[in-house]
Parts: structure tokens; sequence; C-alpha cells
């Protein structure tokens, strides 16, 4: 009796797709030398600070990433100090998938989450979204439409997924190697695109998704 062929689980291909990009993408931004990645961390940070003085945002979003992931520390230092407020994110250990932001300070010290990431310890102040004007946010891969891959825990995803933010929504800047950057991406119902995206070449803009809003001015785009 012949055998009924069953068609293949589109889902599960994209989802297997997604796993071996991002396997790649990681293991490219792996294998920059230190010498590198610190010459991509001076540029990048130059190009946000640049854009930052000039648009003056009273807080911002940032992150502590691993190895690989562009340094943000310096900058974030450095905007602190001119009074700045910035927010970090914190792992939710009550609810799987969640995370929060919260003050930091450069005297700060800083507590380490399950995936050995630093983040603001307990008792740091609680950052809502309505008061970040903009959020850096680390990932995986970026394509020219303003799309998003990050480690696939989709944390940021779900942050951002109710963006009832009217005027106050932030401006959401991707932080990358330009190496890190594709055609396209697998696009998922729940993704949250970026408004830009900064690699150590520069800006790329991306349209609001939706929006009827004004591009990001950016000092390469005036």
């Amino acid at each position: 009796m012949p055998t009924t062929a069953h068609a293949p689980d589109i889902d599960a291909l994209a989802r297997e797709d997604a796993r071996r990009l991002r396997r790649e993408l990681r293991r490219r931004r792996a294998a920059l030398s230190d010498a590198r990645l610190a010459e991509h961390n001076r540029a990048i940070s130059g190009h946000l600070l640049k854009w930052l003085e000039r648009w003056q945002p009273r807080c911002i979003g940032a992150y502590r990433g691993l190895r690989g992931e562009v340094d943000l520390t310096a900058l974030t230092c450095a905007l602190a100090r001119r009074g700045t407020r910035i927010a970090l994110p914190v792992m939710d250990t009550r609810r799987d998938g969640r995370m929060h932001f919260h003050e930091w300070h450069p005297e700060d010290r800083l507590c380490h989450n399950g995936f050995d990431i630093a983040e603001p310890c307990p008792g740091a102040p609680q950052v809502w979204r309505r008061e970040m004007q903009v959020v850096l946010m680390p990932l995986v891969a970026f394509d020219r439409h303003g799309n998003r891959m990050g480690m696939g825990a989709g944390y940021y995803d779900r942050y951002f997924a109710r963006r009832r933010f009217g005027i106050h929504r932030p401006r959401l800047i991707g932080v990358a190697h330009g190496l890190q950057q594709v055609e396209a991406l697998p696009v998922q119902p729940w993704d949250v695109p970026l408004d830009a995206v900064v690699t150590e070449t520069g800006w790329h803009v991306f349209p609001r998704h939706g929006q009827a809003t004004a591009t990001l001015q950016t000092p390469d785009n005036d």
C-alpha cells in the first residue's frame, strides 16, 4: 500500500532557515579580531555621539553586550556624565521571555543574568517605555527594510510589541557591524522593525513603518 507524502511544514522550514542564518552571522561576528572590534566600536560610538549631541534626548535605552556585539560602554559613560539618563535592560526572572529597563550610572555595579549579560542589579529604579526617547538595540542581522534578527528569544519584540506611545514612541536604533547586513530577513507578524541602524560606515535610515512621519534626521542625511 503506497504511503502518503506529507507536505513540508513551512513554518518549521522557515525556523530552520533562520537558525542557520543566525549561526552563520554569529560565526562571522565572532571572527572579528579584537583590533577590528575596537575600531568598529570607536567609529559607531562616534556616529551615535554626533547625532545624540545634536538631538539631546533626556533618556536613552542602551545595552551591555557579549563579545562580538558593539560595545557601547564608553559612549554611555560619556552621555551619563553629560546628564543623559541611561537605562539598561534587565531580564524578568518571574516571567520567562520578558525584560524591563532600569536606570544605570557609570559608578553602579552590574550583575550578570542567566545569559552572562551584565545588567543593573536589583534595586535600580525602573525606567518606563514612554520615558525613553531613543533605544539602542543589539542584533544578529538586519536588512535593507529595517527588519531585525536578534538572538532568537524575542525579548525586544515582546517589550516593544504594543507601541502605544503616541508622540512619545522611542526611536529604535540598531547597532551592528556592517557584515551583519543581509538582503532580506524572514519576517514574522510580531517582529518589531527598526527606525535606523548604525554601523562602522555610518547610518542606514528606514521609513517609519505604517506611520506618516518625517524621516529620522542624522548627520549623514541632512
